[in-house]
């Protein structure tokens, strides 16, 4: 008995794969336009599939690329008779058309649509076979048409990408907002097909566009994902002081984490909006009650203050260092504001004795070696400036060897490389 299942089941996984192989060959065929064989295939897999719609769209299409439009009408016909499925009524509808024939075109057209009368259902079919025919005007009239009479449907991603084809960007922008009023998981997908339609410009007439809808959003809606789609927008224009007023509305409506202004305020910097970058963390300074947030918040503000400061600001800068020291200590807590403090001494200050002092004491912590590779990759550099090369690759090569494969080990390479390099070691510096 188990034996004859076994060959029982054998003989259904092979029957399965010759089945799969059949569909390929036919679906290579179609490919390379060898449509009579390809005719044939399918003709072969239908008549062993006859529930496989997709076999019988397939015969259909190849007869019209053979110009056999009675046989696909026929065939459609038949089809049609047997089982109520709408989007074969576009089907025949198309194959009126490429003979040119619109007024039973557009008949079997309209009855199509009209089958959304009795199931909205339908048009999940009736509007995919429209696109699929690039019948753009048909498909909308058919998502449209199912809404108001079902308005639990939703087919506003679809009619997005249709407008999207035909050049309609105001009306696919509305589309997309749409959606992501039901569907507020897609926002990040939404931004994603936006992006090929915006620009940096902020004159550009999309950016126009997509600003007013929103802005119209949020006078209609408190919804606070209208305020975080156009600081988005802003952010991708680089104004990042409207993205900000955005952010902040966004927080003070949630009270909660600061996480999207440090974002913002982290690329400002990047992009070298620095008056806009230093808004934006004096802003954290002020607001947050967390201590490492708030120490986060200074460092890079002094961090900022020296890159754009004038020499004559540089005893300001120091003040409000150590200022920030006297009240929160000199700790491991501290850290990343006491490398910065050093590099500042450094480079800035031309006092390379204070900043190694500062960092060597900072050696004695009991802290992770990931968070002493940053103290040391400053203290190297730093000797690097006052030509103790031999001293500054015994920190860079200790990176190395106790954070190995890290990107933390990766740049003590690199700098093991220039400090050789500097060193007159040319043959090592190359390797």
């Amino acid at each position: 008995m188990m034996f004859k299942r076994f060959l029982i089941l054998i003989l259904f996984i092979c029957s399965c794969t010759l089945y799969a192989q059949e569909d390929l060959v036919a679906n290579e065929y179609f490919k390379s336009g060898q449509f009579e064989k390809a005719l044939s295939s399918y003709k072969k897999l239908y008549s062993k599939n006859t529930r496989n719609s997709n076999y019988l769209i397939k015969i259909v299409k190849i007869e019209q690329q053979l110009e056999l439009f009675n046989d696909a009408e026929t065939r459609l016909l038949e089809a049609i008779q047997k089982k109520a499925v709408p989007n074969l009524l576009v089907e025949l509808g198309y194959n009126y058309q490429l003979q040119n024939d619109t007024i039973n075109a557009n008949s079997y057209y309209k009855q199509a649509i009209a089958t959304l009368d009795l199931n909205a259902n339908n048009a999940y079919r009736v509007g995919r076979a429209f696109q699929d025919l690039s019948l753009l005007k048909q498909a909308i009239t058919t998502y449209n048409k199912a809404m108001q009479l079902k308005p639990i449907l939703n087919f506003n991603m679809q009619l997005a990408r249709i407008y999207g084809e035909q050049g309609e960007v105001q009306k696919m922008f509305n589309s997309y907002i749409n959606f992501a009023e039901a569907n507020p998981n897609y926002l990040d997908s939404i931004k994603r097909y936006v992006s090929e339609f915006i620009s940096e410009d902020s004159t550009n007439e999309s950016n126009i566009f997509l600003r007013k809808i929103l802005l119209k959003k949020i006078q209609q809606s408190p919804n606070l994902m209208w305020n975080e789609m156009l600081s988005w927008l802003f952010i991708q224009q680089k104004e990042y002081h409207k993205a900000f007023a955005q952010e902040k509305a966004i927080y003070k409506r949630q009270l909660e984490s600061l996480d999207r202004i440090i974002e913002l305020g982290l690329i400002a910097e990047n992009q070298k909006q620095y008056d806009d970058a230093l808004s934006i963390f004096n802003f954290i300074i002020e607001t947050t009650q967390d201590i490492d947030t708030k120490l986060t918040g200074h460092h890079k503000v002094l961090k900022i203050k020296s890159k754009i400061g004038l020499a004559s600001d540089y005893e300001d800068i120091k003040k409000e260092y150590n200022s920030i020291f006297e009240t929160f200590g000199k700790t491991p807590q501290t850290l990343e504001l006491q490398v910065s403090y050093a590099h500042f001494l450094a480079f800035y200050l031309n006092n390379p004795e204070d900043a190694i002092s500062i960092l060597k004491n900072t050696l004695k912590y009991k802290i992770p070696e990931r968070d002493l590779a940053s103290v040391k990759l400053e203290l190297g550099d730093i000797l690097v400036l006052e030509e103790k090369f031999n001293q500054a690759l015994i920190y860079y090569t200790q990176i190395e060897r106790n954070l190995k494969n890290s990107t933390l080990a990766q740049e003590a390479r690199f700098r093991v490389a220039k400090t050789s390099y500097y060193k007159g070691d040319f043959k090592w510096a190359e390797s």
